[in-house]
């Protein structure tokens, strides 16, 4: 269609974003692809119309029918004159139409799981040794305490029954319960428990607590050195094999999407590959030369495609994206699930949201272009267009203002390093402690002030009421 001078052609696209988005208020399309679209009609001089594609679908081939479906089959069948958004250039799709010149660099599919957090619990002091142990422990250091208060009270060779003998001793030590509690506190210290009780029963106790003390905390010690040894000796998956090689975390892509199609091509042709090995190495009517020089020891190629699709097909293939996303969200310690998609997708779920990130390198990658009719003009205009758009560096423009200015990008925090060291989260509690420590010591102070106005009002009363008495007695 023509009006005026310039041309119009009829527009097909897809929603992928940010490359191709439609907003429901305006009805109308925006994103990457449609502004370097605005961009190629200017300097190519015609205009267009747009819509999505009829089954909302860039196009794939049924192999069954032979027949496409999407953009593709709206291009072959006359319908569309141009196909915009990210469409992969595959050769079965470039035997029916022509494609553009790619306007950026080859991508491909990629894996999408939760991003890890440090979960630190705020008693997590308390948890390094389980609650039994604790509770043993403080009836250990109860008990001792009682212990030596009832040996210094009993025992004849203590300081308190025999202190003719330490009279040129002031240790008072462990004449109550409070001195008691302060020599079982501070001898589980580094600055230790001071001097030892002097009965030989008191010493047996002290030492057996001390050795008791010394034992707890070498275990406390060890159990939180190997508590942050072990997480961060955990396995992370980092790429593809990793994923492969373990059954902790399932995995699934959407179904019949490019991944889903990408895996089960994949899967066709590794087991093509070994029916072909196993005709030329283990077949009988092979001549015994031949079949001398085929053989090998092991089978020399790895199906890790088609253990991947088995293993995503026992997980189960999800109906959408967003379905996808709700189950990676629901990632917890029992249960992980990693997203395989495009790369395009995960990309832009990364950019707006802080919760994701990306395993590994992209693997099948291809580039994509635009895609018109087979042996149509209009792909010399895009071309040219393109061409010049890139040498004036309008792609990289677009680039920036759709991925690194993009409106709806997450301002995520900087993610940290797990083999770094102890980080406020980690040591809270300890400063917590000097805290209450430091508001527990004012209280105690208040209240001994208190104490102290209170016992120094009744002893001046009761001096003031001595006096008195004795001032009347004297009168009388």
């Amino acid at each position: 269609m023509t009006i005026g001078s310039r041309p119009i052609y009829r527009a097909v696209t897809g929603i992928a974003p940010p490359y191709v988005m439609y907003n429901n208020t305006s009805g109308a399309f925006y994103g990457y692809c449609i502004d370097l679209l605005n961009d190629i009609g200017s300097l190519a001089g015609f205009d267009y119309t747009i819509r999505k594609s009829f089954d909302e679908k860039y196009g794939d081939l049924d192999p069954k029918t032979g027949l496409w479906n999407g953009m593709i089959y709206e291009l072959t069948s006359n319908t569309s004159d141009i196909a915009v958004g990210p469409i992969w250039i595959t050769s079965s799709r470039a035997q029916v139409v022509d494609f553009a010149v790619p306007y950026q660099r080859p991508s491909g599919f990629t894996i999408m799981m939760l991003k890890k957090r440090r979960q630190v619990p705020f008693l997590r002091f308390l948890m390094i040794l389980e609650i039994d142990v604790w509770i043993g422990f403080a009836f250990a250091f109860l008990f001792t305490i009682f212990l030596l208060y009832s040996l210094e009270r009993y025992s004849p060779f203590s300081y308190r029954n025999n202190r003719a003998k330490y009279r040129n001793e002031a240790d008072d030590r462990f004449s109550s319960l409070k001195e008691c509690f302060w020599f079982a506190f501070t001898s589980i210290t580094p600055h230790g428990g001071g001097e030892m009780p002097k009965n030989l029963s008191g010493k047996i106790v002290a030492g057996t607590w001390w050795l008791f003390g010394f034992v707890m905390v070498a275990a406390y010690s060890a159990n939180l050195a190997a508590y942050e040894t072990l997480e961060r000796l955990e396995r992370n998956i980092e790429s593809m094999d990793d994923l492969r090689k373990q059954y902790r975390v399932q995995y699934s892509t959407v179904a019949n999407s490019s991944a889903f199609r990408y895996f089960l091509a994949m899967r066709r042709t590794e087991e093509w590959f070994y029916a072909n090995w196993r005709r030329m190495a283990l077949d009988e009517n092979t001549p015994e030369a031949k079949r001398s020089d085929y053989a090998v020891w092991d089978y020399p190629l790895e199906d890790k495609f088609t253990k991947m699709y088995l293993a995503m097909e026992d997980t189960g293939f999800v109906r959408s994206v967003e379905e996808a996303v709700k189950m990676v969200r629901e990632a917890n310690r029992t249960y992980e699930f990693a997203f395989i998609a495009e790369a395009i997708t995960v990309k832009y779920l990364m950019l707006t949201n802080c919760d994701f990130r990306q395993i590994g390198e992209e693997f099948g990658k291809k580039p994509f272009a635009f895609a018109v009719q087979r042996d149509s003009p209009l792909r010399t205009k895009l071309n040219d267009a393109i061409t010049k758009l890139a040498i004036e560096r309008r792609l990289n423009a677009l680039e920036k203002k759709w991925w690194d200015e993009n409106p709806s990008r997450a301002n995520c925090p900087a993610d940290k390093d797990f083999n770094a060291g102890f980080d406020v989260d980690n040591l809270a509690v300890t400063f917590l402690l000097i805290l209450l420590g430091i508001l527990l010591a004012v209280l105690i102070l208040c209240l001994q002030y208190c104490w102290y106005c209170y016992w120094l009002n009744r002893r001046i009363k009761k001096v003031g009421l001595y006096a008195t008495t004795r001032y009347i007695s004297r009168g009388k």
